[in-house]
């Protein structure tokens, strides 16, 4: 009897595993839960992901406040502990020290969360008055690089030509007539939301006269304080204007939108 030979059947390519491998997790396990729930750990991963998406919150809801910034450092440090806990899974893991694969998860961290910050910085700047106890707002400082203010917006003045440091509500531009009948006050013959009972001890019964191009007639949401003499409204260049006021941020129980 003749043997029949077989047919060998083609062999699986081994890829030989290669002889060196480094403790350094992935860019995807900076999103804190991601790694964990990968490796089938999701109770730990939910419980990462849900510190720092409560951290991320409560940072920007307290945005412009100091308390702001417990949040803002816990949301970094969530995210590098996940960072290090996603290098402890590496069979490998004692070949990069825990102090090092630390502070590689913080300064990416930080590297990450730097350009919302700087965003941040510009569009929602917190700024403050003489005076802390009136309260602060965020000043989108972007809004007039290209336009003017426009009557009814919030806007901050920076102090340099008034002396004042405040968040002021526009109450007429340049080129408007602006006329106070001595009860209240007119702009191009409409009456305007301004207290009438402030004003100088020589104010003028009646007046009326047009906002001079490139200013802006305001009213400081700072009041004068006793003994200071100062006019309820006060024409300003639009140059010393910051930016637009749009949010109160503290005190925390006033916050609101302007």
């Amino acid at each position: 009897m003749k043997s029949v030979e077989l047919p060998a059947k083609p062999g699986r390519r081994v890829s030989a595993a290669p002889p060196f491998s480094t403790n350094v997790p992935s860019l995807r396990s900076l999103i804190p839960g991601w790694a964990q729930s990968a490796a089938g750990r999701r109770g730990r991963g939910a419980a990462m992901a849900g510190a720092y998406a409560g951290s991320t919150a409560g940072a920007l809801l307290l945005w412009g406040t100091p308390s702001m910034w417990f949040f803002l450092v816990a949301a970094i440090a969530v995210q590098a502990l996940s960072w290090v806990d996603a290098a402890r899974q590496n069979p490998f893991s004692g070949l990069t020290p825990t102090p090092v694969l630390a502070a590689t998860g913080v300064g990416l961290g930080v590297l990450l969360h730097a350009p919302v910050l700087g965003l941040l910085t510009l569009v929602a700047w917190p700024t403050y008055g003489p005076d802390p106890g009136e309260g602060s707002y965020l000043v989108n400082r972007l809004a007039y690089k290209d336009s003017l203010p426009e009557p009814g917006q919030w806007v901050w003045l920076d102090g340099s030509a008034t002396g004042i440091q405040s968040a002021a509500r526009v109450v007429a531009v340049g080129g408007q007539m602006v006329e106070w009948t001595g009860r209240r006050w007119m702009v191009d013959g409409r009456a305007v939301a301004v207290d009438p009972t402030r004003g100088l001890p020589a104010y003028p019964r009646r007046w009326k006269f047009r906002v001079p191009g490139n200013h802006v007639l305001i009213d400081p949401e700072t009041r004068a304080r006793p003994g200071e003499d100062r006019a309820p409204l006060i024409v300003v260049e639009s140059g010393h204007i910051t930016g637009r006021v749009w949010a109160r941020c503290a005190p925390f129980w006033e916050r609101g939108l302007l």
